[in-house]
């Protein structure tokens, strides 16, 4: 499972994330990916959103110019985020709708299809809308789970979805041992958080305890039960 962290200029982190084959995911500070490491594109939706700010189409345009420009100069990424709208269901689903046709028309589908763009799914959102996204929008390369922890919950079913139209699946924000677990329960292909790197204890405890961590819950419940539980 391919795990992306948030960027990080910290030597202390630096060193340890090449060692562990780990890669980062970049908004739009300068991008600088390790050398044959995955690295992943945001939109930033959720960092404007967490700060109540508008999202800056003409302030994503130029981040996505800048990530054509390194991607041709390094190694181009292994995801990046269709623009959503965080916490609004069906309304970021239209929202992601009109960026596919302006971000094609903008860099060509040529370049398009090299980015690998992942569609965000979230609370209100079900199976039956994002498969009819899917169906119309065959440039996907994969589902990238967001929304709250009780949408989370829901991972196998998208985790499904993703395989059936031979797409990877991402869970998004999976920084502690317990969402990793749930994540590789759901067979992600990739989870991303910042959260280890907050602290240096907190990566040392992550990295310590995630594979422990899953081990246990592996032996303990099913995915289904686990599901419920967080459901309830």
């Amino acid at each position: 499972m391919i795990v992306l962290t948030g960027d990080t200029r910290a030597k202390k982190f630096v060193n340890l994330l090449k060692q562990l084959n780990w890669g980062r995911m970049f908004i739009e500070r300068k991008i600088i990916p390790y050398p044959n490491k995955p690295w992943g594109f945001d939109n930033g939706a959720y960092r404007d959103w967490k700060y109540g700010k508008e999202f800056d189409e003409d302030r994503y345009l130029r981040a996505v110019e800048r990530v054509l420009k390194i991607s041709e100069e390094t190694h181009f990424p292994y995801l990046s985020v269709i623009p959503d709208k965080v916490a609004k269901g069906l309304e970021s689903l239209e929202f992601s709708d009109y960026w596919m046709d302006k971000l094609k028309a903008h860099i060509g589908p040529t370049y398009f299809r090299k980015l690998n763009w992942y569609i965000a799914v979230q609370d209100g959102m079900t199976i039956e809308n994002v498969e009819d996204f899917l169906k119309k929008h065959k440039e996907i390369k994969g589902i990238f789970l967001g929304g709250t922890d009780k949408f989370k919950a829901s991972a196998i079913q998208w985790s499904y979805l993703a395989k059936k139209h031979s797409l990877k699946f991402h869970y998004a924000r999976a920084g502690t041992p317990r969402k990793y677990a749930l994540a590789k329960l759901s067979n992600a292909d990739s989870i991303d958080s910042a959260f280890p790197l907050w602290v240096k204890d907190r990566f040392d405890y992550f990295i310590k305890n995630a594979e422990k961590y899953y081990r246990l819950m592996k032996s303990q419940k099913s995915l289904f039960d686990l599901a419920q539980e967080d459901l309830n």
